[in-house]
């Protein structure tokens, strides 16, 4: 003869084996925590950095003629051209592991920011960096090349400045939702969800305000379309971790490898202007030369083959 046992579970046994997940339990919680401690502190590290900003000119009048209907602007090949800007401005022009030097990009409709920490001159390669000034000013060329033949230009501002981060990078469900033991089909989407977007090296960042207050100015400032510009605080944060430093010479910049000019920036004005209660001094580059001593061979780029009057 056998003997069951049924065991019945009360709602208090339920109870007592439940787990509860709730938003100031996560790790998101935890990371804001730290984050409001260290600004009210007064903990917050600064890092200097340099940044880029490349506008597509002629892009808001595209959107204006289109009645901001984007079907309209994608039967016209805008999106292609976007894509062709992506393909090219995209992609970090350097990478490493902190504390080396690695870009961050971060794309906005029609512009693209980027930014390098430039903290420890321990960790830098000369000669990456210097291929890394090649890379910014030649695919700003290799874009504006594109851009002109669909009646569109380029304009990038070159920046250099600090960086604070002050919050945590990202809010998902995780900060929202509250649930017990597994959350429902619709709580695991909310919770795969990211909510806000705040990269660390894009939080209270200088050098990309100021390559974006610099562009904003425009034409009216002498900032025409399809020129790159070089403002002079990215040159200083830049000679601060370089083993060589560059020199200007008349209306040159040269970054020297191994003693002579890698490569050599040319620039037809040097415009002074107030930003924001500071005073940029703006290098407005016309060509620049990549040496045979750094490459192999002599190339040279023309930087001011379409000049347009307004943006």
């Amino acid at each position: 003869m056998h003997t069951y046992c049924v065991v019945t579970q009360t709602s208090s046994d339920r109870a007592m084996t439940d787990t509860n997940h709730a938003p100031y339990d996560t790790q998101e919680y935890m990371d804001l925590r730290y984050w409001r401690k260290q600004a009210a502190e007064g903990e917050l590290n600064t890092f200097p950095c340099i940044a880029a900003w490349s506008d597509i000119c002629g892009f808001g009048n595209a959107l204006k003629d289109a009645g901001w209907n984007l079907l309209k602007l994608k039967e016209e090949g805008l999106f292609k051209i976007l894509s062709q800007a992506y393909s090219l401005l995209g992609k970090p022009f350097i990478s490493g592991v902190p504390p080396m030097p690695t870009e961050r990009i971060l794309i906005i409709n029609d512009g693209v920011a980027r930014t390098t920490d430039l903290s420890d001159s321990r960790y830098i390669q000369h000669l990456s960096l210097l291929f890394y000034v090649r890379d910014l000013l030649m695919h700003h060329y290799m874009l504006e090349r594109q851009l002109v033949e669909h009646n569109l230009g380029l304009r990038t501002v070159l920046a250099g400045g600090e960086r604070c981060q002050y919050s945590p990078q990202k809010t998902t469900g995780h900060s929202i939702l509250h649930y017990t033991n597994e959350p429902s089909e619709l709580g695991k989407g909310l919770l795969e969800q990211q909510f806000v977007y705040n990269p660390a090296e894009f939080q209270m960042n200088t050098a990309f305000a100021l390559a974006y207050s610099i562009d904003a100015l425009g034409s009216s400032s002498g900032l025409i379309p399809n020129r790159l510009y070089i403002e002079e605080r990215w040159l200083e944060k830049l000679n601060a971790v370089m083993p060589e430093p560059s020199v200007v010479d008349g209306q040159v910049i040269h970054f020297l490898w191994r003693g002579s000019p890698g490569i050599s920036i040319f620039f037809d004005n040097c415009i002074s202007i107030d930003v924001k209660g500071i005073t940029a001094n703006v290098f407005r580059v016309s060509r620049f030369i990549v040496h045979k001593g750094l490459e192999g061979e002599q190339t040279e780029f023309p930087m001011s083959e379409h000049d347009l009057p307004n943006a």
